[in-house]
């Protein structure tokens, strides 16, 4: 009778052939995994903050919009006397502090720019009440010092002030999405190149 042949032994060396690159493509899929899930949270984050700084600039806009609206207003009514113009004035000033509001809680993701938010409000109350004050001394008939208020040139010079910062948060808006924009594509680029890398070595 013929033997049986003898199974032939596996060598360590066999083993170890086939399991180092194993191991390497063990590791390009995970490198895979985790790079495509550290981009979907950093693609997330750049999401909110996208939306957050469309909200902050969109308030800012509206703030500056309602802030030459209320100036308008305050300009037709002394020039005038006609109080059809403190319609859209009242309206406009309602408005203002919800705005600021919005801005100031908008500003508290820009750290460096909390002096120029805290410039901001107090340059949009002094206006508002330089145009009260102007309004006032209008309604009461006292042409005189209603000029004179009007000629210190205050009132211009508070609202340059206010357009600069409100300048100043909407530039700051546009700077940072576009900042997101281009570090969305840089991660974009990366996953592409480690998806290649790990799939040659896989």
């Amino acid at each position: 009778m013929t033997e049986s042949p003898k199974p032939r032994a596996v060598s360590r060396s066999g083993n170890w052939h086939t399991a180092i690159p194993l191991t390497f493509g063990f590791l390009a899929l995970a490198a895979i995994v985790a790079t495509t899930f550290w981009l979907n949270q950093r693609a997330q984050e750049n999401f909110n903050a996208v939306t957050a700084d469309r909200s902050l600039r969109t308030a800012a806009i509206e703030l500056r919009s309602n802030l030459q609206a209320a100036e308008s207003s305050q300009r037709g009514y002394l020039y005038t006397g006609n109080e059809i113009y403190l319609s859209p004035f009242s309206v406009a000033k309602g408005q203002l502090q919800k705005q600021f509001e919005h801005v100031e809680a908008g500003l508290k993701s820009y750290p460096e720019l909390k002096a120029a938010g805290d410039r901001l409000g107090l340059a949009i109350s002094q206006k508002m009440l330089e145009m009260d004050a102007s309004i006032d001394l209008k309604k009461n008939g006292d042409d005189a010092r209603t000029l004179s208020l009007i000629q210190t040139n205050r009132g211009k010079a508070l609202m340059d002030e206010a357009n600069v910062y409100l300048s100043g948060i909407i530039r700051a808006t546009e700077q940072r999405s576009i900042a997101g924009v281009q570090e969305q594509q840089k991660n974009t680029s990366i996953l592409r190149w480690v998806s290649i890398i790990g799939a040659l070595v896989i």
